[in-house]
């Protein structure tokens, strides 16, 4: 007669007992005798008494938070970095005249310290007459057809959407940042030869407020009349 059997016929099944025990959490105190007496069994071992295997689950649930503990901290040096690259980058932006040295500084930056195979800042012809701005229904069919609606896309392009934006370059990822309220003033545009460097759900704070800072930079240019 298999153990599930025997529980059936006594009207038990495993549930009642897992619940029984989890609602006396003395009752290996009262019976302590079953500590050693009970043995689960164990891939290397053979066998282990239920301390050894509550002591070898504490073990690996300590190496388990060392793990995150050591990927949290990866992660939060990276983003120091990545942080401290932008921070450096911002007031030598103030000195810029045009869209076109805004964009080489930026590319500068990024290619040379984050890994960014190209960027792009496209000004929209709709909002200025600066020369080389892109016709404002190219940037509403990419608006439309590609971020539909987002301030920020991240992931692929389709190989015409690329060629547009980034010419030769190898790029495989990508982020695209609306300029303005509703991306009236233009578009920037991230790419990287990883595939995986730009991709869904990851944090877009940065660029974000790289994006809001060109938003003011940009009618400056404008107003002055910087070709």
């Amino acid at each position: 007669m298999t153990e599930k059997c025997a529980l059936a016929n006594a009207g038990l099944d495993e549930s009642h007992i897992a619940d029984y025990l989890a609602g006396q959490p003395d009752f290996f105190v009262r019976h302590p005798q079953l500590l050693d007496a009970l043995r689960l069994p164990h891939e290397q071992r053979g066998s282990v008494s239920l301390v050894e295997a509550r002591m070898e689950r504490q073990r690996q649930r300590i190496h388990q938070l060392e793990e995150e503990i050591t990927q949290l901290m990866t992660v939060a040096g990276e983003n120091e970095r990545i942080f401290r690259v932008y921070l450096d980058l911002y007031p030598r932006l103030f000195d810029c005249r045009t869209p076109a040295e805004l964009e080489q500084r930026i590319a500068h930056a990024l290619r040379e310290r984050l890994r960014v195979t190209a960027v792009r800042l496209v000004p929209d012809a709709r909002w200025c007459s600066l020369p080389k701005a892109q016709p404002g229904e190219q940037l509403e069919k990419l608006y439309r057809e590609r971020m539909a609606g987002q301030d920020v896309y991240l992931g692929r392009l389709g190989r015409e959407e690329k060629q547009r934006l980034f010419g030769d370059s190898l790029v495989n990822s990508c982020a695209l940042i609306r300029i303005g309220t509703q991306g009236e003033m233009g578009l920037l545009a991230f790419g990287s030869a990883d595939s995986s460097h730009y991709r869904s759900g990851m944090d877009t704070l940065i660029i974000r407020q790289l994006a809001g800072f060109l938003a003011l930079l940009l009618p400056r240019m404008v107003e002055h009349g910087h070709p």
